[in-house]
């Protein structure tokens, strides 16, 4: 009887893996109403654990309705403080949940005896809803027999093709970038995935490559894409290895997706094409509804001088020694000096930057306390990398944001004081996840500069 009840119970926990397992396939046929039921359990998954671990955060709730906006406008909103390491929790989280959409639309594609291919579709954004609603409805239809693997792709067509797409990331990236200034997720997510699917299949369909030749052949190609960007002086080295870890990210599953197309000799056909015209369409639309959050990040040092004199050297301060963090080495701008014209509301704070000078309109005067201004004017962020002697990608104008600012200093028991400096920004970048993980610690550097600066000159000051 005891053996009658185990064998029962590790046969269903065979079947639960087995539907688990099935979840990642990429061979195989998914009917409409699986495919239905299987989005929709898995948005109640995700959403059930992304408002669960941002109420235990924030104490504050996301709304079921919120996983409706299309751009993710709304979901992270008033929600400036989320710690980076919950952010990257949260992109890793989502990966999963786009593999399974994009093998299972591909599957689904299948069963209905459309192209594998309108898969891809599944990562350009607001299209993809127009995807999905076509695979519900469509019913199950006869299924073609398997073809041949295609023969016309000899290995040097395939290397040929590589190169191909390899210059077609390229010109499809200064396509968003310098033709419609964007810099979104399907830039940085889609478009990596679905070159990477394309290179991985076409690397594939004269023999079947390893996983790890796959691999390797996609990230060669992706990094040349990329440099090729650099050459033509599209971008320059540094932002490029910002973006590289993320786009190698998305375009590995891709490289997997594509070899697993390549093993079941699915044949090229315009719905291909149909995917590469549609990123930049979604694109478009993603950058016409998208408005990016404002986030605050927030650094505090102790100060051995009562706050009167810290006042002081908040209001405007002298020049900054040379800093000797390697990030400043980069190319970001940084702090050199600070003044002021006037005094009280209305005064007009100028802090120079290496790139030139921040304009900042005093809005609160609250001293020795209180110290708020907006960020009327800006420089760029950073100074590029380049071959060339002066380079100005559009992202270098639009990508960062600085809104406001503020200090606050707080009394000590010890007779010092606590000051606080907050920076209120916009990056206009997707994934904003991804790039608050860099944002977030380079102003906390740039911060500290400041801080620590007034920090030596008050308690010098506080010592005569």
């Amino acid at each position: 009887m005891l053996d009658d009840v185990l064998a029962r119970r590790r046969a269903a926990t065979l079947d639960r893996m087995a539907g688990i397992g099935e979840l990642f396939a990429t061979e195989g046929r998914v009917t409409r109403s699986r495919y239905l039921a299987a989005g929709i359990g898995l948005a109640l998954v995700k959403y059930a654990v992304d408002a669960g671990s941002y109420l235990a955060i924030t104490g504050r709730v996301w709304e079921p309705a919120t996983y409706l906006d299309p751009t993710f406008a709304v979901r992270f909103h008033e929600a400036e403080r989320l710690p980076p390491v919950y952010l990257a929790c949260l992109l890793l989280w989502a990966l999963p949940f786009l593999w399974i959409g994009v093998t299972m639309s591909a599957r689904r594609a299948r069963d209905a005896g459309l192209s594998p291919w309108l898969g891809l579709l599944f990562l350009v954004p607001l299209v993809h809803y127009a995807m999905i609603a076509v695979l519900v409805c469509v019913p199950t239809r006869e299924s073609p027999k398997r073809a041949a693997r295609p023969d016309l792709f000899t290995p040097r067509m395939t290397l040929l093709g590589v190169a191909a797409c390899t210059v077609l990331t390229a010109v499809l990236i200064g396509v968003l970038t310098e033709g419609l200034y964007y810099y979104g997720t399907a830039l940085f997510v889609g478009t990596p995935f679905v070159l990477g699917c394309v290179i991985a299949y076409l690397y594939n369909l004269p023999a079947e490559r390893t996983v790890a030749a796959t691999v390797g052949m996609v990230t060669l190609a992706l990094l040349v894409g990329l440099l090729s960007l650099v050459v033509f002086a599209l971008e320059g080295l540094v932002c490029l290895a910002l973006a590289y870890p993320i786009m190698w990210g998305a375009a590995m599953p891709g490289a997997i997706f594509g070899r697993a197309l390549a093993r079941m000799s699915v044949t090229p056909d315009p719905s291909l094409g149909l995917v590469l015209l549609a990123l930049p369409l979604g694109a478009r639309l993603d950058q016409s509804l998208a408005e990016p959050d404002v986030r605050e990040v927030v650094t505090s040092i102790e100060v051995d001088a009562p706050p009167e004199v810290v006042w002081e050297n908040v209001v405007a301060f002298s020049e900054l020694p040379p800093p000797e963090h390697w990030l400043f080495e980069t190319g970001i701008a940084y702090p050199l000096r600070a003044r002021i014209d006037g005094e009280g509301v209305g005064a007009v704070r100028r802090c120079e930057f290496t790139t030139g000078a921040f304009v900042e309109p005093i809005t609160v005067w609250d001293e020795p306390r209180r110290l708020s201004f907006d960020v009327v004017e800006q420089p760029q962020p950073m100074e590029e990398w380049s071959f060339y002697a002066h380079l100005d990608p559009p992202h270098l104008e639009r990508s960062f944001q600085s809104v406001r600012g503020e200090f606050r200093l707080t009394p000590t028991k010890s007779g010092g004081t606590l000051l606080e400096g907050s920076t209120w920004y916009v990056v206009d970048m997707g994934p904003s996840g991804y790039w608050q993980l860099w944002s977030d610690p380079i102003l906390h550097r740039i911060h500290r500069r400041v801080l620590e600066h007034v920090c030596a000159l008050s308690e010098a000051a506080a010592a005569r």
